[in-house]
């Protein structure tokens, strides 16, 4: 089946999308970025709920946002902030698809993890991100609140949507801030790899939580 297709031939494309940002293969980079978030929007919209129409759509909003934040950043002129802004968006239609079914405020409890992660973040690149530092706290902000949504949401219900919510929002936050780390505090070895690698598998499995 065609469902069964379509997340392979993101991965596929994904893989081809790394080697190239990775060889600087600029025109194959500038087809296969949106093409993975295109796979992976299209795997979303044949899905069959598990949860909710609306929380699919809010995913689907979602990775809609980041295909735009992708193409940002791989525009030649500098669109950091307007990728950034794009990715914003995206995590808060996350967060709304993870309230849709389960209990907002959520348990404060699962916020603690979260905010001595971002504390300790934000103690790393506030002294360097001048001019930016609103952008980033509001940014790390949400974040910690993708965070602690989808932790709740799996502390009420284990279930294979809130498994692969969580554990796709732990990837897209490890990408985030080392994309954030890469870009103002030093270059990582191999950190563009880790990036992007941890991007597309939180792409995925959130798309899966659908």
């Amino acid at each position: 089946m065609i469902i069964h297709i379509i997340p392979i031939l993101a991965i596929i494309s994904a893989i081809l999308h790394i080697r190239a940002d990775l060889k600087q293969l600029t025109h194959q980079t500038y087809l296969f970025k949106p093409l993975t978030l295109i796979l992976i929007i299209l795997f979303s919209i044949f899905q069959v709920p598990e949860v909710s129409i609306f929380y699919k759509m809010m995913i689907i909003y979602g990775l809609a946002f980041s295909m735009l934040g992708d193409i940002m950043l791989m525009l030649p002129t500098d669109k950091f902030m307007h990728g950034l802004a794009s990715f914003l968006i995206a995590h808060i239609f996350y967060i709304i698809a993870f309230v849709s079914d389960s209990i907002f405020p959520a348990n404060i409890l699962y916020l603690i993890p979260g905010l001595i992660i971002g504390a300790i973040i934000l103690r790393i690149l506030l002294p360097r991100v001048e001019g930016k530092t609103i952008p980033i706290v509001i940014y790390s902000l949400v974040l910690i609140l993708l965070l602690w949504q989808a932790t709740s949401r799996l502390g009420l219900s284990y279930s294979h949507s809130s498994i692969v919510a969580l554990v796709g929002s732990i990837f897209f936050i490890s990408s985030d801030v080392t994309l954030v780390f890469n870009r103002f505090v030093r270059k990582l070895k191999d950190g563009q790899l880790f990036i992007l690698s941890t991007y597309y598998i939180a792409q995925l499995l959130i798309a899966y939580s659908i």
